[in-house]
């Protein structure tokens, strides 16, 4: 407000008092000069009043914005609304980048906060809801129809970490996975695994048809060698006779890593005595670790027990002895140790071998692996031995750890536990 305006206002409110003063004067007949100065001191007062009350907002405004007069509150708002600007094209720019990375991303991608309310959903995860498009705010509810998948982003929104969960859908079969987030709310990765579970039972297809078609030709060859062997050398029969017996064996393990993987293996869980199974397995090996010199050493005593399928812990045990004997060196040794630890018994099979380079030690486990043939000239395996191990042990409920030093030796544990786990009372609360 301009200053003349102020003084015509305050002039317009001082004359009721004008009014007031006259009649005054009138009644005491006072003269007029008095009742001027009584108007002139009233309306001067209240010009202070409203110029000190109509100023105050202004200066408190000019104090806000840390400027000291009208001009510079203009360059200073003016400067506001350009970093405003500023601020609002750095906040679409980060959106389209969050949407192209998640879009990038081949996953689905869901984001809410803590009352499940959604922040970010790409593409995938739109076509995983079986929709075309989700406001921001949207309840995830709304959207998401499987009850698995709620829950396990209500844990993981209350600071939880659930496990995976499959879900089936007319999209196809998914696999969920929710994480918390720091501050509050969830993220959920949605991955479609329809196509690689087919791929997986066409490759354990493949594998399995693959054996048995093996058979019948490794038959006729063996009893061709047989017929043949008076008509040819000795050292030569002899290298006939290891190459079919080579190649039976590779037929025998794909059959039986197939099976394993398909869930087909016929299992009999039991409380089985590990000792027996153990002396069983050494004494198979015996006749070739006294070949190679190596000593085998038995620390399992009578009275352990665990749960697990014999035969499944037999193939286990004679698969990482054949390795411990077969990669060791003169002289070396052969442990299986056992000790029971916290409802569960421990299993040992150390050796005092070559060892695993420490970047190979996951590898190993995979099927068709081998560590540098270069480092093994003349002992050479099918890749099968140690993945057959795992599949086993995982199926008969157990755990495997694999310790190794290289030019030291290697240590496989089994974990398998003592009773069936559906016979654990868990203590209440």
């Amino acid at each position: 407000m301009s200053r003349g305006r102020h003084l015509a206002l305050v002039a317009l409110a001082a004359s009721p008092l004008l009014v007031v003063c006259l009649a005054a004067v009138v009644a005491s007949r006072g003269s007029a000069a008095a009742v001027a100065a009584a108007w002139l001191v009233g309306a001067a007062l209240l010009e202070v009043v409203l110029w000190r009350a109509g100023g105050r907002p202004h200066r408190e405004l000019l104090g806000q914005l840390g400027a000291s007069s009208t001009g510079d509150a203009g360059i200073r708002v003016r400067e506001l609304r350009g970093e405003a600007a500023l601020d609002r094209a750095e906040r679409e720019r980060m959106a389209v980048l969050v949407e192209d990375l998640s879009s990038g991303l081949g996953e689905g991608l869901v984001v809410v906060d803590t009352g499940l309310k959604i922040r970010l959903a790409n593409r995938v995860a739109l076509r995983f809801c079986g929709v075309e498009q989700v406001r921001t705010g949207t309840h995830l509810l709304e959207i998401f129809r499987e009850p698995e998948g709620v829950e396990a982003f209500e844990s993981a929104a209350a600071g939880g970490r659930p496990g995976p969960i499959i879900v089936s859908n007319p999209r196809g079969l998914w696999e969920v996975r929710a994480f918390p987030v720091r501050g509050g709310g969830a993220v959920g990765l949605l991955s479609e695994v329809s196509l690689i579970r087919r791929a997986a039972e066409f490759r354990r297809r493949f594998v399995q048809d693959l054996s048995h078609e093996l058979r019948s030709p490794l038959t006729v060859l063996r009893t061709t060698v047989e017929a043949m062997e008076g008509e040819l050398s000795a050292e030569l029969a002899d290298m006939l006779v290891r190459q079919v017996e080579r190649i039976d064996r590779l037929a025998s393990e794909l059959n039986e890593l197939a099976t394993i993987e398909s869930g087909q293996l016929d299992l009999e869980l039991d409380a089985v005595a590990p000792a027996a199974v153990v002396r069983e397995v050494l004494a198979d090996f015996r006749p070739e670790a006294a070949r190679l010199d190596v000593d085998l050493r038995d620390e399992v005593t009578d009275e352990l027990r665990c749960w697990c399928d014999r035969r499944g812990l037999y193939r286990v045990l004679s698969n990482l002895v054949d390795n411990a004997v077969k990669y060791n060196r003169p002289g070396g040794w052969v442990r299986v140790r056992g000790r029971a630890a916290e409802g569960s018994v421990a299993l040992e099979v150390s050796d005092s071998g070559e060892g695993i380079p420490a970047s190979e030690l996951q590898a190993v486990l995979q099927r068709f692996y081998r560590v540098d043939r270069a480092r093994t000239p003349g002992r050479g395996g099918l890749g099968l031995g140690l993945a057959i191990v795992k599949h086993l042990v995982q199926v008969m409920g157990g755990t495997l750890a694999l310790d190794s030093r290289e030019g030291v030796g290697t240590t496989v544990t089994l974990g398998f536990p003592i009773e069936s786990p559906a016979d654990v009372v868990h203590p209440a609360g």
